[in-house]
């Protein structure tokens, strides 16, 4: 095993957006590009003389118009033309992966400052049409039907049709799933309203036409006010019957976060504190119908590698696809391990569920999430993970190093 300790110097992301609203005219890139430059900023690491080899970027839509999106970030952005950069798709846990890859590469003793985390623009998500349409048959083109798996079954694609299958395999009733659907909202209301957030958030300028002067975008969009009447009137979103609503599922969503790794040595040379050390990470494949429950075999596989008990870890995040997903490997994980989910630690600041989920970003917020509140609550181990379409799951397992 390698002796080159993986830290966590900084972060930032900008506020999440709902689709269709203050973000909407972003497209994934040039968010991206905003929160690194945002990230190169606030770190002072050119000024400080660092050279960052490498960017991993990931998202789960795809590039609007990038045909390697972390290239395109990294130059919009303002890294040197020598920046190297790879593109990570890993559906919801794309930053995450990129985190991991990140980590992976410094320890192997390939670089020593890289740049990871992920962007993803709902509102501005594109269609592919195949160029090999036969032609002069008076066809139009159609869009390629996107697919998570070989077998092309919608119970695989449809991610509400996964979280339902959750339901009924581990029989969480409609009731709890709001009340956790409300706790998200709480929970990241008197988040924001602490302040938790203020300075991991760089503002976006939203041009506001000629006449007026751009808008400052820095506060999250997609927190809203709810009651469990409310939550509870609501009908079913995905099928008759069902038990998932828009009130207990995730919303899509605009947004870029990203992260400053380096060895513990380099951070020391160049004069930072750092937030957190990388331990390790896991990731494991799951049936694609049910693919929310990954983490509850990931986030175990982590922690067998940082070789630590789920009692042991101070805050644990995972990424609220859905209320019932969470619930679900909550259920699995206490399963998995022996050991029982203090909810205290679980999300404690709210989740997706309240604060969206730009499927690419999402990974490199909980990560910025798990360390801010492992330094506010004095602890000293956290994780965070996420479920990915088409049967995966990903962690990482981090320690606080300012306790």
């Amino acid at each position: 095993m390698s002796n080159r300790d993986v830290v966590f110097v900084d972060g930032v992301r900008t506020a999440f957006g709902t689709m269709g609203r203050t973000l909407r005219n972003f497209t994934m890139e040039q968010l991206g590009g905003l929160a690194i430059k945002g990230l190169l900023a606030k770190t002072k690491i050119i000024e400080k003389g660092g050279r960052v080899d490498s960017v991993f970027a990931g998202s789960a839509i795809g590039g609007t118009s990038a045909l390697n999106p972390a290239r395109w970030v990294s130059l919009a952005g303002g890294l040197p033309e020598s920046t190297a950069a790879s593109y990570v798709e890993m559906q919801c846990g794309s930053a995450i992966d990129s985190i991991n890859h990140a980590a992976w590469r410094i320890i192997a003793g390939q670089a020593d400052i890289m740049i990871a985390g992920g962007m993803e623009s709902y509102s501005q998500a594109c269609v592919k049409f195949s160029m090999s349409t036969e032609p002069f048959r008076m066809i139009p083109p159609f869009p390629i039907a996107p697919s998570l798996c070989p077998t092309l079954d919608p119970a695989t694609s449809n991610m509400g049709l996964t979280a339902e299958a959750l339901q009924k395999m581990y029989d969480i009733s409609r009731q709890v799933q709001d009340e956790f659907g409300l706790r998200s909202q709480v929970l990241a209301k008197k988040a924001i309203d602490a302040g938790y957030f203020v300075d991991e958030i760089i503002p976006v300028m939203v041009p506001q036409g000629k006449k007026q002067p751009p808008l400052e975008f820095k506060v999250d969009e997609h927190p809203r006010a709810t009651s469990m009447k409310a939550l509870s009137a609501l009908p079913p979103a995905f099928v008759p019957g069902g038990t998932v609503t828009a009130g207990n599922a995730s919303g899509r969503n605009d947004g870029a976060a990203f992260l400053l790794m380096m060895t513990r040595e380099k951070a020391e040379a160049l004069g930072y504190k750092p937030m957190a050390k990388w331990l390790s990470g896991g990731d494991f494949g799951v049936d694609p119908k049910i693919m929310g429950i990954g983490p509850a075999y990931a986030i175990p596989q982590a922690l067998q590698r940082a070789d630590l008990k789920l009692s042991r870890i101070d805050v644990m995040e995972c990424n609220e696809a859905f209320a019932v997903q969470n619930l679900a490997v909550i259920k699995e994980l206490e399963k998995q391990t022996g050991e029982k989910v203090d909810m205290d630690k679980w999300n404690p600041n709210g989740g997706a569920i309240a604060f969206g989920h730009p499927n690419g970003a999402s990974g490199a917020r909980i990560c910025l999430f798990t360390m801010k509140e492992l330094i506010r609550r004095g602890g000293k181990y956290g994780f965070f993970s996420s479920c990915c379409g088409g049967g995966l799951g990903v962690a990482t397992v981090i320690e606080n190093l300012q306790c």
